[in-house]
């Protein structure tokens, strides 16, 4: 399986697909969901146990807070949210607060097909890794923080 060639463009993720989310910076680094359900950012290869390869695949849903922005559930049906800024996978609990924080806007990344995935409830902050924890935190208009910020949706590994 390939997990290397882009699938998206510009910043449109595809909609009710399976993607895993490879770093711009880190191209053999993911963003995965770990055992306690904080999301980092680990190195993931053809080589990787399968629950390696299942914490590194997401669908792309419409967010819950904005259906022209995006979110990311997981194959228990948990959404990518943040909470107290750090990402982190928790089953829906149909809340607008929750709905919140469970939705990105796509924004330009990086590099060409890379994507910057914006707060939508704290518009400015952008799910970003930092010491290979996924995080939201304030843009910080430097190169460092910009390819922090991008992720390309590429095939699944799982």
């Amino acid at each position: 399986m390939s997990s290397i060639d882009p699938v998206t463009t510009g910043t449109t993720l595809p909609i009710n697909t399976t993607r895993s989310l490879r770093s711009a910076n880190f191209p053999g680094r993911y963003a995965v969901v770990r055992s306690d359900g904080r999301g980092h950012l680990d190195p993931v290869t053809s080589s990787s146990t399968t629950a390696v390869k299942q914490s590194a695949t997401f669908t792309v849903v419409p967010g819950p807070a904005d259906g022209s922005c995006y979110s990311f559930r997981d194959a228990s049906g948990r959404y990518l949210r943040h909470k107290d800024l750090r990402i982190r996978a928790d089953a829906s609990n149909g809340t607008t607060p929750f709905n919140k924080d469970a939705t990105y806007c796509a924004r330009p990344g990086t590099t060409t097909g890379s994507v910057s995935l914006e707060s939508y409830n704290y518009p400015g902050r952008y799910l970003r890794h930092y010491f290979y924890e996924l995080r939201i935190d304030r843009n910080q208009d430097d190169a460092t923080f910009r390819a922090n910020s991008s992720f390309t949706a590429v095939s699944p590994w799982a």
